[in-house]
């Protein structure tokens, strides 16, 4: 097989870099938008008066059905129309913006003022490990995720194990060890198949699986540590929270 020209080698690189500032972009302005969003559902909903509570909780309740709707929609347009990109694409976004008003409208209406706050925070998380995604290698939005997702259930285990949500608390902390410990079994049937999972490419060429097994046990044995010894919470969240920085500069170095 003849080798690809210099030329062409670099208009495709530059075709695919372009693609990836665009994917980049959109997801920001989505974030941008969706935080605007909850601001003034914040504003409106939880700081305004009696009258506009009562309108507001009318208008999320009919953005949550709206949304289940575009969800729905939107999926099974973008699987009958996968052949056609642009169209699978737009169908795509639809159903993320569905999802995002259903569970958001849900989560608002059902825990008021804490839901709406924790909206908040949420939506520029996802909206970073989106970024990630698009930015770093696989196995870093992997660390990056599994890395989150354990400082959040550290963070939950320090409070709501003394509170009336202990069981809950404990059932979900179990569940994210499980779910860490499968994640920690795919990587190992990846690191088998060269960083593929059935033909399909999981992670990158040159992962260093000694980095991620790390990353996932730490973040193992900080759920498991936080769940039987709730009081040293407060440390494993320091902790977790400079290897997360730790981890990201990691992988910025090795992007250089």
């Amino acid at each position: 097989m003849a080798k690809k020209p210099i030329s062409q080698k670099r208009a495709e690189r530059e075709k695919q870099e372009n693609l990836t500032l665009q994917r980049v972009f959109n997801v920001f302005l989505l974030g941008i938008a969706a935080e605007c969003y909850l601001f003034v559902v914040y504003r409106n909903y939880v700081m305004g008066t009696a009258a506009s509570l009562l309108v507001w909780y009318n208008i999320l309740r009919w953005a949550a059905i709206a949304g289940v709707v575009a969800l729905v929609g939107g999926a099974a347009t973008a699987y009958v129309k996968r052949n056609q990109p642009k169209l699978r694409i737009a169908m795509t976004l639809v159903s993320v913006v569905g999802l995002f008003l259903a569970v958001s409208g849900w989560v608002m209406m059902r825990f008021f003022d804490q839901g709406v706050t924790t909206m908040c925070i949420l939506v520029p998380v996802l909206t970073l490990l989106g970024l990630v995604y698009f930015l770093f290698q696989h196995e870093c939005f992997l660390s990056t995720v599994a890395m989150a997702g354990s400082f959040f259930a550290v963070w939950v285990c320090s409070s709501g194990l003394e509170s009336s949500w202990r069981v809950p608390v404990m059932i979900g902390a179990v569940a994210a060890i499980v779910i860490l410990a499968v994640l920690a079994a795919l990587v190992r049937q990846a690191q088998k198949s060269e960083g593929k999972l059935r033909g399909i490419r999981v992670l990158s060429a040159e992962c260093d699986y000694r980095v991620v097994y790390a990353v996932l046990a730490i973040c193992i044995v900080a759920i498991a540590a936080a769940l039987v010894v709730p009081m040293i919470s407060y440390y494993l969240l320091w902790v977790l929270g400079i290897l997360l920085f730790a981890e990201m500069v990691y992988y910025t170095t090795k992007l250089m």
